[in-house]
């Protein structure tokens, strides 16, 4: 019983330091440590990597391209909002932060839209369902980083148009 309580103490001891090392370098990523210079930085774009289906009511296949097209219109949207933010952010910190949440935001939205589509697992319309979650997402996304734009430019007479 000595051993194997022993055994299990060590590897404990082991998994600690793992998660210990794990953590410090999380820490040290977010903090910039492991960051290339603000230079480098760029705000984050969303690209898809589908070839748009063309838009037609009357099938499966044409409503998925709809919602292709209202996807990679609302896409368009973020992609110029978060550029215009991200010149708007007056340090490299904060720029750092915000780049980590878009990133964040966008894998809450994979995640978020392939649960919404797993209910339609197997079916034609899941595509489609997943394609309008993400639209829907980005409506939420977009009125977010606006509100964030009016905290920023509060109180400013030089603040360029929310597009």
């Amino acid at each position: 019983m000595e051993l194997v309580l022993a055994a299990a103490r060590q590897r404990f001891a082991s998994a600690a330091r793992v998660a210990s090392v794990v953590v410090a370098c999380g820490v040290m990523l977010v903090s910039g440590s492991l960051v290339s210079g603000a230079a480098s930085l760029k705000p984050p774009v969303i690209t898809e990597t589908f070839t748009p289906l063309p838009c037609h009511r009357s099938t499966t296949i044409g409503l998925e391209g709809c919602a292709e097209g209202q996807l990679l219109s609302t896409d368009r949207r973020i992609n110029e909002q978060v550029k215009l933010l991200f010149g708007v952010i007056a340090t490299a910190p904060q720029r750092r932060n915000f780049v980590a949440v878009e990133n964040q935001w966008l894998a809450y939205r994979k995640a978020d839209c392939s649960t919404v589509s797993d209910a339609f697992q197997g079916g034609s319309i899941a595509p489609v369902e997943y394609a309008l979650c993400e639209v829907r997402d980005n409506d939420a996304r977009s009125a977010d980083l606006h509100s964030y734009f009016a905290l920023l430019e509060e109180g400013s007479s030089a603040s360029p148009s929310w597009p």
